[in-house]
């Protein structure tokens, strides 16, 4: 087959920051996985403008498209925008549709979901357009970009104590105008665990080690975690796959994420995260559909731990797609 890889426009733009740069570790692996495939891969960056890429897609005979795309002109609202075209164009696409990939990026509208579905999730307000949170008394809290993903605008600042903490960096955060909305989050202190789908399979359960975390240092998976390699976060934030669980734990979170994914209907692939309270009980952090691709990345590794390769792992996308 002709396989289109669509990514952000980021080779083109000198400035883009390590979250939207690391897309093209990705689009080098499955290109060449494509290509030890049998498959005829077609890179195409896309840029904010339709008329400008739409034509090269039509022209390129592609039979699919590999979405990659996680935004475009340095914005993630971007990401479902060129899913949808590519849904109105009729061509098969991997992963997620326009409509999963669009709530899936408003957390707070996907906590409102989950809750009302009976899914536990930290408790959670959204922050009024003055920064004023009148009665929030779960400490301690995060503030958080209610419609990023990849851990933008989180940082070791995101997590705070007490109240006068909560004001000054929901202040600090509203600074940039392009971050808002805002949600206040219940930041809980037990283990963090990720369960990965491809199609209707469960992928290995992962696990986030905190243990080497600089003293004083949140248990907290931040920009610099995701996307500073070598960094003191990165060091501290060590993924264990498959993680060591329980039985009931194990199933409890997979029962968890997989409600959590139907309920967002999620396709293809994806990553649901989850955090355990004091008490050691689930709750859901977040879904995300079409996550992060790279052969070093959450998802490749859980495919590696269940004994797949990475050539492995692209096929099983490509037929999810096609079926």
């Amino acid at each position: 087959m002709r396989i289109a890889i669509l990514y952000g426009d980021v080779e083109g733009r000198a400035g883009a920051p390590p979250d939207e740069r690391a897309v093209m570790e990705a689009v080098e692996a499955v290109h060449i996985a494509l290509r030890d495939l049998g498959h005829e891969p077609i890179r195409l960056p896309v840029g904010g403008a339709v008329p400008d890429w739409t034509p090269i897609l039509v022209e390129s005979g592609a039979d699919l498209v590999f979405n990659l795309c996680e935004g475009t002109n340095g914005s993630s609202a971007n990401e479902w925008r060129v899913a949808a075209v590519i849904e109105l164009l009729g061509l098969p696409m991997t992963g997620s549709p326009a409509e999963t990939l669009a709530l899936a990026r408003r957390k707070d509208r996907v906590n409102a979901l989950l809750s009302d579905a009976g899914i536990p999730v930290p408790a959670w307000a959204p922050v009024p357009p003055d920064g004023r949170l009148v009665g929030w008394d779960r400490f301690p809290a995060i503030i958080k970009p209610a419609g990023e993903d990849g851990s933008v605008g989180i940082t070791q600042r995101s997590v705070v104590g007490d109240g006068a903490a909560l004001e000054a960096e929901v202040a600090a955060s509203n600074g940039g105008s392009e971050r808002r909305p805002l949600l206040v989050q219940e930041f809980l202190p037990g283990r963090e665990l990720a369960v990965g789908f491809v199609g209707d399979r469960v992928l290995s359960v992962a696990e986030i080690d905190f243990a080497r975390m600089p003293d004083g240092a949140w248990p907290l998976v931040d920009y610099d975690a995701k996307w500073r390699p070598g960094s003191a976060a990165d060091a501290g934030t060590v993924s264990r796959c498959p993680a060591r669980l329980a039985p009931a734990l194990r199933n409890r979170a997979i029962h968890l994420a997989r409600a959590a994914w139907h309920l967002l209907e999620g396709r293809g692939y994806g990553r649901v995260d989850l955090r355990a309270d004091g008490r050691g009980r689930l709750h859901v952090l977040d879904v995300n559909p079409n996550p992060d691709l790279a052969p070093g990345a959450g998802l490749s590794r859980m495919a590696a731990a269940d004994g797949w390769g990475y050539t492995d792992l692209v096929r099983h996308i490509i037929a999810e797609a096609i079926r």
